[in-house]
């Protein structure tokens, strides 16, 4: 990604941020649901989260500028992330250290459904040579929790732990059309329905629609609505009451994934390895 680029995308997610902007002013907000919002700490997983998303080492005036405080006080959080381990300084830069690796693998490996899993989309790629993706859902949003390498040189622009609006991949919607009408509105309510491409499921009744021929179907397909030349098809995996919801999938190119290879082929791989997870689960 261009510098500017990098600086502009930061800057517009910052302003976009409540908690960010209440950091900014110094506040320290009362969640209605929960304890207070404390600034510095705010302060200091945007700066780390910034780090993370560029492309090289960035110095303290750069960081300064792109999260909108003093360089004083990004020079004070860098020099505590460092202390923590999280965050390596070279030649007068700043990077985030490979010890981040390890939060988010001891994370996963604490859903019981990842070891369960993985196996089986590692060999639903061996059969087909795609991307197979697990998704579970998370404050109304869709976490990618693992993804295999398919056979091919694509991968998706997203990464294990992304979080991404339910309604723009297909196993987001099979996760949707596992949810009630109320809980589903509850998300759209909370973050709308972006138009991403101009496939992007963005209208409520059309959505509610789509979620009533995939709780038919037991699959869903994203064609495009993410990333343009971009398909996908997906099933949810039951995991019980108290679990989150979850499904599986299979994403590629357009111009691979189509016809009756998608629509038999790969959709019967899909659906049957979510059944084997199911019956991994309750035996």
């Amino acid at each position: 990604m261009a510098a500017n680029s990098f600086l502009r995308t930061i800057c517009l997610s910052l302003k976009n941020n409540h908690f960010v902007s209440r950091a900014r002013s110094g506040e320290e907000q009362m969640s209605q649901t929960g304890p207070k919002t404390v600034a510095a700490t705010v302060n200091s997983f945007q700066i780390l989260e910034t780090l993370i998303a560029a492309d090289g080492p960035m110095g303290v005036t750069e960081l300064a500028d792109v999260v909108g405080l003093s360089k004083g006080v990004v020079y004070n959080h860098l020099g505590t992330l460092s202390e923590l381990g999280y965050v390596r300084k070279e030649d007068q830069k700043y990077r985030p250290s490979l010890r981040l690796l390890s939060l988010g693998s001891r994370v996963r490996t604490g859903y019981e459904i990842f070891d369960a899993v993985r196996p089986h989309l590692e060999n639903l790629t061996r059969t087909t040579g795609e991307v197979a993706t697990l998704f579970v859902e998370e404050d109304g949003q869709g976490v990618c929790v693992y993804q295999t390498a398919g056979s091919e040189s694509w991968s998706p622009e997203y990464v294990s732990g992304d979080a991404l609006p339910l309604h723009v991949t297909a196993p987001g919607k099979a996760i949707l059309a596992t949810l009630s009408d109320e809980r589903v509105t509850e998300i759209v309510s909370r973050h709308g329905l972006e138009s991403v491409t101009d496939q992007t499921v963005s209208d409520t009744d059309a959505l509610f629609s789509t979620l009533q021929r995939i709780r038919e179907d037991d699959v869903a397909f994203a064609r495009e609505e993410h990333f343009a030349g971009i398909v996908g098809v997906g099933t949810a995996v039951g995991l019980g009451e108290r679990a989150p919801a979850a499904a599986i999938g299979i994403c590629g190119p357009l111009d691979r994934l189509h016809g009756r290879y998608l629509k038999e082929d790969v959709t019967g791989q899909v659906i049957s390895t979510a059944k084997s997870i199911g019956v991994d689960l309750t035996t």
